[in-house]
């Protein structure tokens, strides 16, 4: 029993043991005492069974109204921010980074941590990226035996996917293999506007910034390091004989190259006279400035964004 509760003992017994008792009737009672008690136990029922319904429909009512005001207060809060957004135009720009893609590698291996791949081979497939970006060279699935008789500068990705995708061999060379194409070299040859000792010049004079001396209206404009790989490449396609050549080759034509080290340090050595130079030119910048971040407005609806990078020391 709780606490505030009592117990109402009701009893009944035969009269004829209660002895000389001085009041007793014989009438029998029992069963009408019965009655009363089991009346007053239904009534006490029901009246804690209607206690227990208007307290659950108390909760009920109170969890109800709060479900409708957490729901109007989402809805507000939701059209309340959509009508924070601005919904006109805007055009947002900045200047491209003066980084070459062996830069950015670099820096991008500064700044991550955990496995990362060998900072030169990152360097190196940036770079290689870039050049077929800029079309100077292609990359292609597969060895270069896949593509014989086929115009690699007309194929189309669509003839490239049927040609490799209905035979399962050549699919799997795909996967393990690619081919290499100079499409700058192919289109003006060597002998055409690739004068080696101007070129090697022009990318190894020491300033990093990837200028050249070629006045030929058909050279790409490309960095120290592209042009450094660019030339590694044109020498080993001379070596390969071949301006279409894939990474068996590669390898058949680099085997007794004595030198061909000496050709692979112009590229590393590239690479690092130009992330030299980017960092020299990126903290003289953030010294001309007063924040390392600014923005310039040219006019509404238009913001200027330049973010200048400085090494930690």
């Amino acid at each position: 029993m709780k606490s505030g509760e009592y117990l109402d003992v009701v009893a009944a017994f035969d009269a004829a043991k209660a002895g000389d008792m001085a009041r007793v009737e014989t009438d029998d009672h029992l069963q009408e005492l019965k009655e009363d008690e089991a009346d007053d136990e239904r009534f006490w029922r029901n009246l804690e069974r209607q206690r227990a319904t208007r307290r659950l429909n108390n909760w009920m009512t109170t969890i109800s109204a709060g479900l409708i005001f957490g729901i109007i207060g989402v809805v507000a809060a939701l059209r309340s921010s959509g009508r924070s957004r601005y919904r006109g135009s805007i055009e947002y720009w900045r200047d491209r980074p003066e980084l070459s893609p062996a830069s950015a590698a670099k820096l991008i291996d500064i700044v991550t941590s955990g496995d990362k791949p060998d900072i030169s081979e990152r360097q190196l497939v940036a770079t290689l990226l870039s050049l077929a970006v800029k079309k100077v060279i292609a990359v292609f699935p597969g060895s270069a035996d896949l593509y014989i008789g086929v115009d690699l500068k007309q194929v189309s990705p669509v003839e490239l996917s049927q040609r490799i995708g209905s035979d399962p061999y050549k699919r799997n060379n795909a996967r393990t293999n690619s081919t290499i194409v100079m499409l700058w070299q192919s289109d003006y040859g060597v002998s055409e506007g690739f004068d080696e000792s101007v070129f090697v010049e022009s990318v190894f004079d020491g300033s990093g910034s990837g200028g050249s001396s070629v006045s030929d209206a058909h050279q790409p404009d490309l960095s120290a390091s592209e042009r450094a790989l660019l030339y590694l490449l044109t020498v080993i396609s001379e070596r390969v004989g071949r301006t279409a050549f894939d990474m068996d080759d590669i390898k058949d034509a680099c085997k007794d190259w004595k030198d061909g080290y000496k050709e692979l340090e112009k590229f590393t050595n590239a690479c690092k006279t130009e992330f030299a130079a980017a960092v020299r030119s990126v903290g003289s910048k953030r010294c001309a400035s007063e924040s390392p971040y600014s923005f310039e407005s040219k006019r509404p609806g238009v913001i200027r964004h330049r973010a200048f990078l400085s090494k930690s020391r």
